[in-house]
């Protein structure tokens, strides 16, 4: 079992995910997800303590590669802190237009640092 931060933790809670089994880690490739998948993972945004930050993404386009770099890039809106989300809320959120156009991020898979996970849904029913 992976130990989550506060920050991740509450997340789950709050969607609904057990941390056991609607968890995946995922491929840092094209087939880490698509639009609609929840991805939260840790960023690289520069060197030395407090350089890695935590994300919770909603993904909104496929995975896809820039033509200039070749990096592989995520897209997607960075979901906000401190809300009472479900799954289906969030998606309700992206399709009403709701969510805040500053966080609508873009980020370099390579520099996601350790592992990317995903939200998926579990094939047993919760007890």
């Amino acid at each position: 079992m992976a130990k989550f931060s506060p920050t991740i933790s509450k997340f789950l809670t709050s969607v609904g995910s057990d941390p056991d089994r609607d968890i995946s880690i995922v491929p840092k490739s094209d087939s880490a997800g698509g639009p609609g998948d929840i991805v939260f993972f840790r960023y690289k945004l520069g060197v030395g303590a407090g350089s890695r930050a935590e994300r919770i993404l909603m993904l909104v386009e496929p995975i896809t590669r820039d033509a200039k770099t070749g990096n592989m890039l995520l897209i997607g809106f960075k979901v906000p802190e401190g809300g009472d989300y479900s799954p289906d809320s969030l998606e309700s959120l992206y399709n009403d237009r709701a969510l805040p156009k500053e966080n609508y991020r873009t980020y370099i898979m390579g520099n996601i640092w350790g592992v990317l996970r995903k939200i998926v849904k579990s094939k047993e029913p919760k007890e």
